[in-house]
């Protein structure tokens, strides 16, 4: 790039890196409750698949609907960026979003696993584990916070 410019480009490619860390986390998040869909219609309790209980079908639906936000998030942050307009905002919302969503979804995929969802011989401990980088790289989730919050109190200002 051009002298001078350094610092400008390395913070654009972590904008755009932004976009790419949020659908990472929601393909984590997705995987764990992909995961866990099949283990609880699999593992029974008291004479039933797990996956039959309200309580668990709730919180499935809960985490569900919230990678599908996450998704629409990423998915909206790529558009604008493809259209070559501004998404600095929409980035950092998506990989702080993303990021939180793949954090309790992969929570949840352990939870739901039981004690077993805590070994090696399941996926999801290692998607639990892979979620929390998603907090971390790219810029904290406190990071993203600040740029978002710097770029509504400007536009509401």
């Amino acid at each position: 790039g051009d002298v001078g410019r350094g610092y400008k480009v390395a913070i654009e490619t972590l904008n755009e890196g932004r976009i790419g860390i949020g659908a990472q986390m929601v393909g984590v998040a997705q995987g764990a409750l992909d995961h866990t869909l099949a283990y609880v219609q699999e593992r029974t309790q008291f004479g039933q698949s797990i996956g039959t209980f309200q309580a668990v079908q709730f919180q499935l639906a809960q985490a569900q609907t919230e990678v599908e936000m996450a998704r629409l998030g990423v998915y909206n942050a790529a558009r604008l960026h493809d259209a070559g307009r501004p998404f600095l905002t929409e980035g950092a919302m998506a990989k702080l979003f993303s990021s939180q969503v793949a954090e309790r979804a992969t929570s949840l995929a352990v939870q739901l696993f039981g004690g077993v969802g805590y070994t090696k011989d399941y996926p999801v401990e290692k998607l639990f584990r892979d979620a929390k980088i998603g907090q971390i790289y790219e810029g904290t989730s406190n990071m993203q916070l600040q740029t978002i919050a710097k770029q509504i109190m400007h536009s509401k200002g």
